[in-house]
């Protein structure tokens, strides 16, 4: 194995530990903070992408081309699905204010991740979404996936892998990173199913969009708020 290789694990092992040291430098601007998680993901991909197109990873390709086969038909289609289900339930909290506040209550501990005006929700869906969906998955299931299936087989690349996703997002507390690790498990899953690692970024893009436009909504004039 290469030693620049290596220096790029030894990133990615350690990485949470500079998540945990920018967590407390947190900024007042929830935009600063979208743009400099969005920073911190990107240097490591660019420099695993490098590695990659010099011809020094261990990992010999990170299949990108989405054919036509039945698996990515079905799987496009149930993202397609979710989209609409997304805009259906975005209708129905701005028009039922019982139901607008219950969604707000489940999203008010994670209040400080997530955007509530609209320009907080254009950075968050156009940078950070869009930067967590493709670094991360470059990173977790188009390289360190592979790479650990070469040694210990898929089980304990998919065990893994999530795992260190998860570990990833410690900075949010230990319930996040066991949440993260099974959709960690769940977008090694979609990788395999697919053969492609562009349908798993998409399918991830979609939920952490989905997770900003829905606390967009629900808490906009929320009650949940007042007094904060």
């Amino acid at each position: 194995m290469h030693y620049l290789e290596m220096l790029l694990i030894g990133i990615l092992v350690f990485f949470p530990l500079i998540d945990v040291i920018n967590a407390k430098f947190k900024s007042q601007s929830k935009n600063i903070e979208f743009i400099k998680i969005s920073i911190s993901l990107w240097i490591p991909t660019i420099f695993l992408l490098y590695l990659y197109y010099a011809n020094i990873l261990s990992v010999a390709s990170i299949p990108y081309k989405v054919t036509d086969s039945w698996q990515n038909i079905l799987a496009i289609s149930l993202i397609i699905i979710a989209i609409s289900y997304l805009i259906l339930l975005i209708k129905s909290i701005t028009e039922n204010k019982e139901q607008k506040q219950e969604v707000a209550k489940n999203f008010a501990s994670f209040i400080d991740i997530l955007p509530e005006t609209k320009k907080q929700l254009l950075v968050f869906t156009l940078i950070l979404s869009v930067s967590a969906g493709v670094c991360e998955e470059i990173i977790f299931r188009g390289y360190l996936f592979p790479l650990l299936d070469g040694y210990i087989g898929p089980v304990g690349a998919v065990i893994i892998s999530s795992i260190v996703f998860g570990l990833w997002h410690i900075y949010l507390g230990w319930n996040e990173v066991l949440r993260t690790s099974i959709m960690g498990a769940i977008f090694c899953g979609v990788y395999l199913f697919t053969g492609n690692i562009i349908i798993p970024i998409i399918l991830h893009i979609f939920i952490d969009v989905y997770s900003g436009v829905l606390c967009y909504f629900a808490m906009k004039k929320s009650p949940i708020l007042i007094g904060k």
